[in-house]
C-alpha cells in the first residue's frame, strides 16, 4: 500500500503531480479546516505538508498517530510546534533556499515598478492623458539606499540585485554578520531614516511580528518605499494604511498580509486601489523553476525521515533565516 501524505495548503500541479508518482495524496488545499480529522484513513498518515503561514499544531499531531515528518514548503516553520514534533519523535522539515532567487527577484520587481510608477503611468495613458504630462523625472535604485532586514538567502540575493542597480547597501538584524554586505545597523529606526528603499526579507513568528510599524514608516518618510516579502505578521497593517491615506510613505509592495490566508476583502481592494501600492498574493517564490527544486527537496526529505535518516532540510527550531 502506497505510504500516505496529507497535505493542507494548496500545491502547485507539478507539485501534486510529483508527490502522486511516489505517495498518495491526501490532497486539503482548502487548510486544516477542510480536514475530516475524524477519518480513520488519517491513522494511515506518514507525512504532512504545510507551511510556515499555515503550520501545524501539536493537537493536529495527535490526531495522526502514524505520523513520522513534517515538510514546510518554503523556509518558514514559525506556526509549526517544532518542539512538540520533537518530543513525538516526528521530523520537521523545510525547504530553505529553494525558491530565495525567485523572491528576490520579485521583491525587486515590486520595488521598481512603485518607483518608476509602471502601473499608474500605464492606466493614465490609457485613460487618454497627454504622453508629454507623465514624463516627470521618477526614483530609481540607482544611487538609492537600500535597508535590508534580514540578511539570510533572500537578503543576500536582494542586496545582490540592488547593488548591481547602483544602490548602497545596509542591513537590519539579530548580529552583524563578518560575510554580510553592506553596513550593518543594530537600530532599525536608524537604518528606515538613512533608506529609500526598505525590504524586510526576515523570519516571521514573535520576534518579528510588527517590526514595521508606525515607528519605521515615520522614519522611513515620505520619499520612502517600503517592500515586504517575507512574513504578514512582519508589518502592521492598520499603521501603514493609516501612513499611506497620510501620505507618509512614498509607497508600499507587498506579497503578504498580516491577515492571511483570508484578507478581507475591504482591505485588499483598498490596498490594491491605491496609485502607489502593488499587492501580489502570496506568490513571491513561486516560479515553475522554484517549484521544481521544491519537489526534489520535499521528495528527498520524505525519503529520508520515512527511512528513519535525519533529513538534510531538517529543522530544530521554529523559525527560518534570518
Amino acid at each position: 500500500m502506497p505510504t500516505q501524505v496529507l497535505s493542507i495548503i494548496a500545491l502547485p500541479p507539478a507539485m501534486r503531480e510529483g508527490l502522486g508518482r511516489h505517495y498518495q495524496l491526501h490532497d486539503c488545499a482548502g487548510g486544516p479546516d477542510t480536514v475530516d480529522w475524524t477519518a480513520p484513513a488519517l491513522a494511515q498518515v506518514r507525512a504532512v505538508v504545510t507551511n510556515g503561514s499555515i503550520g501545524f499544531t501539536s493537537q493536529q499531531m495527535d490526531r495522526l498517530p502514524g505520523l513520522a515528518v513534517i515538510c514546510a514548503m518554503g523556509a518558514g516553520t514559525e506556526n509549526i510546534d517544532v518542539e512538540a514534533a520533537k518530543a513525538r519523535n516526528i521530523a520537521v522539515t523545510n525547504s530553505a533556499g529553494a525558491n530565495a532567487a525567485t523572491v528576490a527577484d520579485h521583491a525587486l520587481g515590486l520595488a521598481l515598478a512603485l518607483a518608476r510608477g509602471y502601473r499608474p503611468i500605464s492606466e493614465r495613458l490609457a485613460r487618454g492623458e497627454a504622453w508629454s504630462s507623465l514624463r516627470a523625472p521618477r526614483p530609481s535604485l540607482d544611487k538609492s539606499r537600500v535597508g535590508i532586514i534580514g540578511m539570510g538567502q533572500i537578503g543576500r540575493m536582494v542586496a545582490a540585485r540592488a547593488a548591481a542597480c547602483g544602490a548602497a547597501i545596509a542591513y537590519h538584524g539579530p548580529s552583524a554578520k563578518s560575510d554580510a554586505p553592506g553596513t550593518y545597523y543594530p537600530d532599525l529606526i536608524e537604518m528606515a531614516r538613512d533608506s529609500e528603499f526598505l525590504f524586510a526579507c526576515c523570519p516571521g513568528g514573535p520576534r518579528t511580528r510588527h517590526l514595521l510599524d508606525a515607528r519605521v514608516f515615520e522614519a522611513l518618510g515620505p520619499r520612502g518605499f517600503v517592500i515586504n516579502v517575507s512574513r504578514g505578521t512582519v508589518l502592521k497593517t492598520a499603521d501603514l494604511l493609516e501612513a499611506l491615506r497620510q501620505g507618509k510613505l512614498a509607497g508600499a509592495g507587498l506579497d503578504v498580509l498580516e491577515e492571511e490566508p483570508a484578507p478581507p476583502p475591504a482591505l485588499v481592494s483598498e490596498l490594491a486601489g491605491m496609485d502607489n501600492v502593488l499587492l501580489t498574493p502570496h506568490i513571491s517564490g513561486r516560479s515553475p523553476a522554484a517549484v521544481l527544486v521544491q519537489l526534489e527537496i520535499l521528495l528527498e526529505s520524505l525519503d529520508d525521515a520515512l527511512a528513519g535518516r535525519r533529513p538534510r532540510y531538517a529543522v530544530d527550531r521554529a523559525g527560518a533565516e534570518g
